[in-house]
Order: structure tokens, then C-alpha cells, then sequence
């Protein structure tokens, strides 16, 4: 086994945004031409700030986005579900896709769907492949049935999934695409499903030989490992994230696909129940993993660094910048959610808008577009009504509109 390097960093939580709000007056100072007459003003690019998205309106009196996903500054895609409601949770319900094309977010016209859920999964790696996976709302998880759409380009359809047909409790907690393959990973009870698309049809991998051996691990229970988020960088370089537990381990853990089997990676923390829920990185070379608990660790060449989020409970998503930084989303100051970004020296809270109807937020799934330095986070607003209800929304990250020059 090799060596894993692991180093605590001193983690300092300081307040403040990455850039100015927008309209904040970055202009150079006005000068005087030579005879007299005022010159231009030149006015610098606006610093990037989050700001509240315009949306199609999404059918109440409950919509949530769940998670987000770009490809270039003009394909993205979120997904979601609308027309929920809470007092009718097992019949209502009814997935939705807004698509961005560089200016606006729209709904993305969707083939005929008879079962009532949500999409919770998108992933895509060019505008003719975007794959989203979501389930049906159910009494029971034993009635659930996991739905997997596929778009190429031209319209979205179904593509059958055998393992979420129903009478298990099959939970997809993870879907990547890249290096022109799709992934689905998630658990059925003490089992672990990893599903590879080869084209045609889904083909099913076995997990890491310690995920499988008998036995027991602490506390007399069995040995056990989660599937919950998974990140492709090419067919022989896969990642995914989770957690175990056998004898002499228990804690956070990574897997690697090499191209031939599946492999455990521990990341230097042990005897701990926490567990890794989301990973991002531009390459397996500079690769997040952030989980329960303020849990954060960056991999880079064979060794792991710890960087717990000290405020964090439960980190949904993570993704990193143009720069490389890493964003995550915090939840837990509710009912004012902030997103939070990694700097020289620790973490920093940047505050994000809400809705000025709204009395809460969260916020689910985020994504950034390569190459750009835009970004997306999805979640929902929390109206002020009694039940309460909720509704979607877009955050984006980019610089303000720019004025024109002043003379």
C-alpha cells in the first residue's frame, strides 16, 4: 500500500466576498485631454458576485432545483421538480429541466413522463450527451423507481435501468460523464451499485474487494461500503466517494477505477463516522472530497491534505473555479445559506442573495462552466406561507453587466 501523506491545516473562517458586489465603481480616475476636453473614462471589468437568476416559472406550490451541471458558456442544465405538494407527497410531483444557453434559463421540452418525482442527478460532458437520473415519489423506498434520461442533442428519452425497477431499496447517489462514458453509483441496503453505460445497455461492476469480504467491523457490525458521489477524468480514471467500515478502519473513504477493478483509498482519517457526499477537480491530480461534519480533503499527487470547514455540518456539493479554489455550500447558518470558498490561509463565507419574498433558503448543487469564470448553484427558496412551500432557484456567479463609458 502506498504511503498517504496527510496534513492538518490550521483552518481560519473569515468573512467576505471573492469580488465586489455588483455596480461597486472599480473606474480609473477621470483625467483631463490635452486642450481642455474631458477623455473617456474607462471602466475595468465588474468583479464577479452572485446574483439571483431570471426563471421560467416553475409550477407550485413546490419547486426545488436539485443539482446543476455546464459544459461550455452556452449549454447548462438544471434539474429539479415542480408542482409538489407537501400535504400529497406520494402522487405529486413532476420532474423538470431548465436549460441555459448563455443569456436566459428555459424549460427544456421533456418526453411524456406518467409517474410523478423529481430529477436529483445531471452530468454531462459536451451538448449532444447529458444524462439526469431521479425516482418516482412513493410510500415506501421499496416502491421507488429510479428513471435515467438521456440527452443527445436534439430531445431528451428514457433509458431503462433495471437496477431501480422497484421492491429494493435501490438509491442513486451519484452519476458523472466523461471520457465518453456514464456512471451511476448508489446502494441497495448493505450492497453497492456501480453501473458503467457502454452505449448499449448498463453493465455492473463489483466493488473493492473489502466492500464484499464477511465479517464484522466496530461494534459487532457488519463490514460495509457507500457509493454516494462519483467524478470520471477518462474510461481508466474514475473516482468515487464514500465511506466503509472493517476491522482496524472506519471512516471516509475514496475509490479508484484504473480500468480493470475497483480500489479503496483511505485518506488519513480513521475511526470516524463521517462520510465523503461530493467530489470536484479539474484532474485526479488536484481532486476534492467533501462530506458530513465540515469534512474536506484535497488530493493531489498520492498524498491528502485535511481542511475541515469548521462552521460546516453536512457539505452538499463542492466544484472549483477557473483558478482551481474550491466552492462549497453551506446550509447551516439556516435560514441564510452562504457559499463558502477556499483562500491562502482558510475558509471564507461569501453571503449570497435570496429572493426578497422568501424567508429561507437552500442551497443543493452547484457547477462551474470551463474555461469561465461563471458558476451555478441551485436549491430552493422558502415562501412565507403556512404550510410552508418552496420554490426553485438559479444563483450565478459573474461580473455584473458592464456599463458603457462615461465622458
Amino acid at each position: 500500500m502506498r504511503k498517504i501523506a496527510v496534513t492538518m491545516a490550521v483552518v481560519v473562517l473569515v468573512s467576505g466576498c471573492t469580488g465586489g458586489p455588483a455596480g461597486t465603481d472599480n473606474s480609473v480616475p477621470a483625467g483631463t485631454a490635452v486642450g481642455g476636453s474631458p477623455e473617456a473614462v474607462v471602466t475595468s471589468p465588474p468583479a464577479p458576485s452572485w446574483r439571483l437568476a431570471t426563471l421560467p416559472e416553475l409550477a407550485g406550490p413546490t419547486s426545488v432545483l436539485w443539482d446543476v451541471v455546464s459544459v461550455d458558456a452556452r449549454h447548462a442544465w438544471a434539474v429539479g421538480s415542480e408542482a409538489y405538494s407537501p400535504a400529497q407527497p406520494d402522487d405529486t410531483g413532476t420532474p423538470v429541466i431548465l436549460q441555459w444557453d448563455g443569456r436566459s434559463w428555459a424549460r427544456a421540452p421533456l418526453p411524456a413522463i406518467s409517474w410523478h418525482g423529481r430529477l436529483d442527478l445531471v452530468a454531462a460532458d459536451s451538448p449532444s450527451n447529458v444524462w439526469a437520473v431521479g425516482s418516482t415519489a412513493a410510500a415506501t423506498p421499496e416502491e421507488q423507481v429510479t428513471h435515467v434520461l438521456h440527452y443527445d442533442g436534439s430531445a431528451w428519452r428514457e433509458v431503462p435501468f433495471a437496477r431501480g425497477d422497484g421492491g429494493s431499496l435501490a438509491l442513486i447517489t451519484g452519476l458523472t460523464v466523461g471520457g465518453g462514458q456514464t456512471w451511476l453509483v448508489g446502494n441497495d441496503l448493505s450492497n453497492v451499485i456501480i453501473e458503467q453505460w457502454d452505449g448499449r445497455s448498463w453493465r455492473s461492476h463489483q466493488p473493492p474487494a473489502e466492500c464484499r469480504t464477511g465479517g464484522t467491523s466496530f461494534g459487532g457490525m457488519p463490514n460495509f461500503c457507500t457509493f454516494t458521489a462519483i467524478k470520471a477524468f477518462g474510461p481508466d480514471n474514475v473516482w468515487a466517494a464514500g465511506n466503509g467500515a472493517w476491522q482496524g478502519f472506519k471512516g471516509p473513504l475514496l475509490f479508484h477505477w484504473n480500468g480493470s477493478a475497483w480500489r479503496t483509498v483511505q485518506v488519513g482519517v480513521n475511526e470516524e463516522e463521517s462520510s465523503f457526499g461530493a467530489l470536484a477537480g479539474h484532474s485526479s491530480g488536484d481532486l476534492w472530497a467533501v462530506g458530513d461534519g465540515g469534512l474536506a480533503v484535497r488530493a493531489s499527487g498520492g498524498s491528502f491534505e485535511l481542511l475541515r470547514y469548521a462552521q460546516g455540518g453536512a457539505l452538499p456539493d463542492v466544484v472549483t473555479d477557473l483558478a482551481g479554489r474550491p466552492w462549497l455550500i453551506d446550509n447551516s447558518p439556516t435560514p441564510s445559506p452562504s457559499l463558502v470558498t477556499y483562500r491562502t490561509g482558510g475558509w471564507a463565507r461569501v453571503p449570497v442573495p435570496q429572493p426578497p419574498d422568501a424567508v429561507g433558503m437552500s442551497l443543493h448543487g452547484l457547477d462551474s462552466v470551463p474555461g469561465s469564470p461563471l458558476m451555478f448553484a441551485v436549491g430552493a427558496a422558502d415562501l412565507p406561507t403556512n404550510p410552508r412551500y418552496l420554490k426553485g432557484i438559479v444563483l450565478e456567479y459573474a461580473p455584473a453587466p458592464s456599463a458603457e463609458p462615461r465622458h
